[in-house]
């Protein structure tokens, strides 16, 4: 009886390869829960390499609408399949779930973007389907990666002025292009910070709405080969010099 084998390879060759560690270049950091990953792109050449383009098929169930919480936040949640086919076209199946988060600006029932909530759910529950074959399983705290990539995380006193509305984030908080020094930047607030800046001070932060100047501690950092400002808190002052 003659071995299994996937794309001329035998089966446990092919499950050695999926579950390779990605090469450091790879591997990005999220910015909000400070997590390595792999971009889903990574994960389909990874796919094709191994398995064959023509081996391997992905497919997705309706999406639902959760609802949780006393708030009834919302969450776009799709089910899907990750099939690799043999060289005798037998399937192997490895099925989840996975969800993104439907944001609402502030005071709307409209949606901020429904393709945004249904894109990256689809994109979570094909990422999770891949790590049960074995793809970018061993991801590293970030948090952890921190320590030797030489970003400076050192909080430091800044003003900058808007040029735009704050826009929403997928995962909740808010982001706007500001000028920094003689520089325009994107400026970032998470979700945590977002939140507790709209309960202290109301609609002077909400999706839509737009500063004029603000000054925050913060820190400025890479991300994806362009530089942003992370905003981290207001000055002791309650928050003076937002206008």
């Amino acid at each position: 009886m003659t071995d299994r084998t996937m794309n001329g390879i035998p089966l446990n060759e092919i499950w050695e390869q999926l579950g390779a560690e990605f090469p450091q270049e790879d591997i990005r950091k999220h910015p909000t829960t400070k997590m390595d990953y792999v971009s889903v792109e990574k994960v389909e050449e990874r796919l094709n390499n191994v398995v064959g383009m023509g081996n391997w098929n992905f497919f997705t169930d309706p999406p639902q609408i959760c609802r949780f919480g006393i708030e009834n936040h919302e969450s776009c949640v799709v089910s899907g399949r990750l099939v690799l086919y043999d060289d005798n076209r037998i399937p192997i199946v490895r099925s989840t779930c996975g969800a993104a988060d439907i944001i609402y600006p502030r005071d709307s029932d409209r949606p901020t973007s429904v393709a945004n909530a249904l894109d990256s759910a689809v994109q979570d529950v094909f990422k999770r389907c891949a790590k049960r074959f074995g793809i970018a399983r061993k991801e590293k705290n970030a948090m952890h990666a921190d320590k030797g990539n030489g970003q400076n995380r050192t909080e430091k006193l800044m003003k900058v002025t808007f040029l735009e509305a704050f826009r929403a984030l997928p995962k909740g908080g808010a982001k706007s292009k500001v000028t920094y020094g003689e520089k325009t930047l994107e400026m970032v607030i998470w979700s945590k910070e977002w939140e507790a800046l709209q309960k202290k001070y109301g609609d002077s932060f909400r999706v839509g709405g737009r500063l004029n100047e603000i000054t925050f501690y913060g820190v400025e950092k890479e991300y994806r080969g362009t530089v942003q400002l992370e905003f981290v808190r207001l000055p002791d002052n309650g928050g003076k010099g937002a206008a």
